[in-house]
């Protein structure tokens, strides 16, 4: 989007979006996006799900809050926020994290960005609540994973729906019943978003950028994120080439509502990207 020249007005994260979120509203240029993928090719699985010496399944059932420490996340968030307070983001950020006494959805515009972000991404039985100003949170996935609410009350007339994965993707089959639990996590998820989707008023324009290749990996293994950085790219410059397109040819005129899917013509994953194919 950065080398489209497209400046948001209001970045809104929830749950690993609040992550990139956060990113992004401290660095919203392209070098930055380059320092946020470096960031995350530098990432192995046991920085963030640290396993210890007696790790096993049986710790998903133990007597615990959850199954990882969330020291390592803290640790990867810490390392790249540019602010102390979200209200001191360069470009205007909200979080959305779930309240863990009555399940109320919160948005997060002030106080500590840290704390925000990682209640927001604390997603339950794996990482343990985060207390935040007398609170305890949990993931914001569970009551919204894809905010379009926030923008849309915040007026906007055009929305970017950044996706780690897809609207209509298949599940993986589960092979243990913690695993089972995730697939209709993840089901209810995207339930919601085509829900939310039909329902975006008619003179908002709402341009989705899916992932692929999500689906077939599991949601710990950190061993693809060359290949997920390389396809979001390639799948996001197929969407962005058709809507630039298609608002040339109606001359600026607003488009309707809409969102266009990844399926159609993305290219294939030939070579690597150069930097001089970044900047192009």
């Amino acid at each position: 989007m950065c080398e489209r020249g497209i400046v948001p007005d209001l970045v809104v994260g929830s749950s690993i979006g609040a992550v990139n979120a956060a990113f992004f509203a401290g660095e919203p240029t392209l070098e930055g996006t380059y320092l946020a993928a470096e960031m995350w090719r530098a990432v192995a699985t046991n920085d963030v799900f640290p396993k210890g010496r007696l790790h096993g399944s049986w710790r998903f059932v133990e007597r615990r809050e959850a199954v990882y420490p969330i020291e390592g996340l803290r640790r990867l968030v810490s390392s790249f926020l540019r602010f102390d307070r979200l209200e001191d983001s360069v470009v205007p950020l909200t979080i959305v994290a779930t309240r863990l006494d009555d399940g109320v959805e919160e948005w997060l515009t002030e106080g500590p960005a840290l704390e925000a972000v990682l209640a927001s991404a604390a997603l339950p039985a794996i990482f343990p609540a985060v207390e935040r100003e007398g609170s305890r949170y949990i993931d914001g996935g569970v009551v919204d994973n894809t905010p379009l609410s926030v923008a849309l009350a915040a007026g906007a007339r055009r929305i970017y729906v950044l996706l780690c994965g897809g609207v209509n993707s298949s599940p993986i089959d589960s092979g243990r019943p913690y695993e089972a639990l995730l697939v209709a996590f993840g089901l209810s998820i995207r339930t919601r978003l085509r829900r939310d989707l039909a329902a975006v008023p008619s003179h908002v324009e709402v341009i989705v950028l899916e992932q692929s290749g999500v689906a077939e990996i599991l949601w710990q293994d950190f061993s693809h994120t060359e290949e997920l950085l390389e396809r979001g790219y390639l799948d996001a410059r197929v969407v962005l080439d058709r809507v630039e397109a298609q608002m040339a040819e109606l001359e600026g005129t607003r488009l309707a509502t809409r969102w266009w899917s990844r399926t159609a013509g993305r290219p294939p994953l030939t070579r690597k990207r150069t930097r001089a194919d970044r900047s192009s």
